[in-house]
């Protein structure tokens, strides 16, 4: 494994703790439209694009209106809470965001979620200059698991694949970095790590802190 020159960061449940909000809201909103939505449904989804979600709830419920009402208004519940109890930044980023910047590192967001939302959340917390660029999911065609995202994200970075490192904590974004040839590490979120987790990342740690130690080990 070479120097690592480049992190690229997933957003939610990575930076921010965004994928219990996200939970939250939408199913408060189900249980008021009696939709059977419930918690290991939403885990099936989570480092997806809003949009894949949105066509398996209409195709899983077949009740087309109940489902258009759940998105916009689980959206709308979303941005209430998120108003009412800001955003909770994961533990270690700001500490792993710090190191970065003194080493010199590149830093960008690839985010599944919508460039509208990212721009938000990331401009809400002041960070959205410590990044270079971010990279969100209506940007791309295809949805982790496929490596589109990745591949763009990396694409402006002019710094080789083997220096390099993705963040993640999903199954579905270790995945896509895989397949995009780029070393990932995982911090879990919602969703423990299996074995082909264990098998497709170069590490798993508990928070965000222990990838500062990983690569001052690679750049010695």
């Amino acid at each position: 494994m070479g120097k690592v020159k480049a992190v690229i960061f997933d957003m939610d449940g990575l930076i921010f703790d965004t994928e219990t909000l996200y939970y939250r809201s939408m199913q408060e909103v189900a249980d008021r439209l009696g939709l059977p939505f419930d918690y290991k449904y939403y885990l099936k989804f989570v480092g997806t694009s809003d949009e894949e979600l949105h066509e398996n709830l209409y195709r899983d419920f077949k009740n087309d209106e109940k489902v258009a009402t759940l998105i916009t208004d689980s959206r709308t519940r979303l941005d209430e809470i998120v108003e009412d109890e800001g955003l909770m930044v994961k533990a270690g980023f700001i500490e792993l965001l710090d190191f970065l910047e003194a080493e010199g590192i590149k830093k960008v967001v690839a985010s599944s979620n919508l460039k509208e939302m990212v721009a938000n959340f990331l401009k809400r917390e002041n960070i959205q200059h410590r990044f270079d660029y971010f990279v969100s999911g209506d940007e791309v065609k295809r949805a982790k698991p496929d490596p589109e995202i990745f591949e763009k994200a990396w694409s402006g970075l002019a710094v080789p694949k083997a220096e390099t490192l993705i963040l993640e904590d999903s199954i579905n974004g270790i995945r896509a970095g895989f397949d995009a040839g780029i070393r990932v590490i995982m911090v879990p979120d919602l969703i423990p790590p299996s074995p082909e987790a264990e098998e497709k990342t170069s590490a798993i740690y508990e928070d965000l802190s222990y990838v500062k130690d990983f690569i001052k080990n690679q750049n010695k």
